[in-house]
Parts: C-alpha cells; sequence; structure tokens
C-alpha cells in the first residue's frame, strides 16, 4: 500500500496527510509537490489509552510512527493485536473504513 504524501521543496520535508502549503515553512515556499510513500515506518512513542474519547474501544492503543522517508504520522492501533508497540518496533500503517491511520506491528 502507499500513501499520499506532500513534499516541501524548501524544507525538504514529508507531510503526511498531502498538504497544499508547509506547515512548517508557510505560504513563503510556495505549493508543495505531492507524492505517494511506503507505507512502512518505525514507532517514535506509543501510549494506550484507558479512557479514550467516545466512539473508540477500551484500550486505545496509539503511536506515533516515522515512515521511512521522514514523514510523522499519528497511528491508532488495532485492538485484536496481542503484542504491545514498543520504541523503534517496525510497523506498517494503512487506512481503516473511516480513513483513519492504523499501525499493524511487523514480525
Amino acid at each position: 500500500m502507499k500513501i499520499q504524501a506532500s513534499h516541501c521543496g524548501q524544507c525538504k520535508r514529508t507531510i503526511v496527510p498531502p498538504r497544499e502549503v508547509c506547515p512548517y515553512c508557510g505560504k513563503i515556499a510556495g505549493r508543495m509537490s505531492t507524492s505517494e510513500i511506503d507505507n512502512k515506518g518505525s514507532i517514535l512513542s506509543h501510549t494506550t489509552l484507558q479512557l479514550p474519547p467516545d466512539g473508540f474501544d477500551t484500550p486505545l492503543k496509539m503511536a506515533l510512527v516515522e515512515l521511512d522517508q521522514g514523514a510523522v504520522v499519528l497511528c491508532l492501533g488495532y485492538n485484536e493485536e496481542r503484542l504491545e508497540p514498543q520504541i523503534g518496533a517496525l510497523v506498517e500503517i494503512t487506512l481503516d473504513g473511516e480513513e483513519r491511520f492504523r499501525f499493524r506491528l511487523l514480525p
């Protein structure tokens, strides 16, 4: 699976989800170019919410994932996954039925 992203020509950052304007440089950088990037990366940080917002199941696993191209994405976990996330663990991210990013640990 590929993920839609944008790339800033000024600061060279890759942003997910794609944007027309770089959130770091602003309008001075001009329009960002779009691309598709790989969905694999590693966990930078993670947490488990025992009292998540309405509409989410308990426990709610969340992770900050850095994709191989440098983009950082906040993702939800899959509750059926028994393994606990660890910093540095390799993951792949996908979109769920509601277009939210989800992470799954890789073996």
